[in-house]
Formats: structure tokens, sequence, C-alpha cells
């Protein structure tokens, strides 16, 4: 999802970097275009980490279900 946010973010600033002719024009792309691109970028690590997080999280608790399930002398 966000390999596709981003690949079209970039396509956008490039298409629309090859039109500027003007400081104006210039200034939308420093100001507006690229803090979206590098915001879509962010979220993209963040989304990343939590998933690497609630993997371990998942993988602890199963650890943890099988310990107590052991503990009950259910094995």
């Amino acid at each position: 999802m966000f390999d596709d946010a981003i690949g079209m973010a970039t396509r956008c600033m490039d298409e629309f970097r090859d039109r500027v002719r003007d400081s104006f024009g210039q200034s939308i792309l420093t100001d507006v275009l690229t803090p979206i691109r590098k915001d879509i970028e962010s979220l993209h690590r963040f989304n990343e980490e939590f998933r690497r997080q609630a993997f371990t999280i998942g993988r602890i608790l199963e650890e943890t279900r099988a310990i107590q399930f052991q503990d009950q002398g259910c094995t």
C-alpha cells in the first residue's frame, strides 16, 4: 500500500518538476509535494515497525500460552 503511494507521489513530483518554470512552482514542489512524500515514507516506516512489534507480541503471547498450558498439566 505505502509502496504504491510513494511511487505515485514520486511520479507526480517528477512530472511536476519537469513542468516547473518559475519560483512559485518550485515552492510548491519544495513546500508541499516534498513534505507529503516524506510523510508517506514516515508512515511506511511506522507501519513496518508496528508490524514487527505486533509480530513479536503475538509470538510472546503464544509462548506464554504454551507455558500456561504446560503448567496446567495439559501436554
